[in-house]
């Protein structure tokens, strides 16, 4: 079944604070998720990159009218000459060291010259550590990734983000942080991701008390309800 939008209260912030005319826009890091808002709006062109093979076989049916791109930003020839009127950074800080190490100290430098108006960077503040379940839930989960041998995401705080955006060039001229209602839906989600990594376990042993202690956690986190932990954040910025 294709991937259909989803209200999210950040790209509905956005879009207000833009007004209807988006241009040509760029979504510099793209997934179903944000790809699937753009799609919905008015706008000139749409670009969307990615460095994950496996979403080049979905993005196409969510934006048939987009340009989709397989790239990765530390290549210089990366869209090399363009520019765009609006530009999304959806959840693109913290991922950035899964696939290119310590280049998100440097990536707003690398996508200011494309462009030429509004920048809209979303984000996750870093998790509180706070000792709760859902503190337990996103430890055992880095915990799993490291021990498969992959590279966890890594979160940046707002303000720091903020003077990286200024540092590149960009104004920033907005900042809008929502508190998050957490539930069933992340519990399940970041439990997947660590049960997925217990394959790549060197040892067995570990892997299957791992396993016990994902599944211990996710009866609890789940027993306990939705709370309402961390929170996300929209930086707008102009160059």
């Amino acid at each position: 079944m294709p991937y259909q939008y989803r209200v999210d209260a950040l790209f509905e912030w956005i879009a207000k604070i833009n007004g209807p005319e988006f241009g040509d826009v760029l979504d510099a890091g793209t997934g179903a998720h944000s790809l699937s808002w753009l799609a919905t709006l008015k706008v000139r062109s749409l670009t969307a990159v990615t460095v994950e093979d496996w979403r080049l076989g979905e993005l196409p049916s969510i934006a048939p009218g987009a340009r989709i791109v397989r790239g990765e930003w530390t290549d210089p020839a990366l869209l090399y000459g363009e520019q765009f009127d609006q530009v999304l950074v959806d959840y693109v800080i913290g991922s950035v060291d899964g696939h290119a190490p310590y280049f998100q100290y440097d990536y707003l430098e690398r996508l200011k010259p494309h462009c030429r108006g509004a920048v809209y960077l979303v984000g996750l503040e870093p998790p509180p550590r706070d000792g709760s379940l859902l503190d337990q839930v996103c430890r055992v989960r880095d915990a799993c990734i490291l021990l498969a041998g992959h590279r966890m995401y890594r979160e940046y705080p707002s303000e720091l983000v903020s003077r990286w955006m200024e540092r590149s060039g960009m104004k920033v001229t907005d900042v809008k942080r929502f508190p998050n209602r957490i539930g069933a839906r992340f519990i399940n989600g970041q439990l997947d991701v660590a049960k997925r990594k217990l394959p790549l376990f060197k040892d067995r042993a570990l892997a299957a008390a791992m396993e016990r202690q994902v599944e211990e956690l996710r009866a609890s986190a789940l027993a306990q309800g939705d709370q309402t932990w961390g929170a996300d954040y929209v930086l707008a910025g102009r160059v």
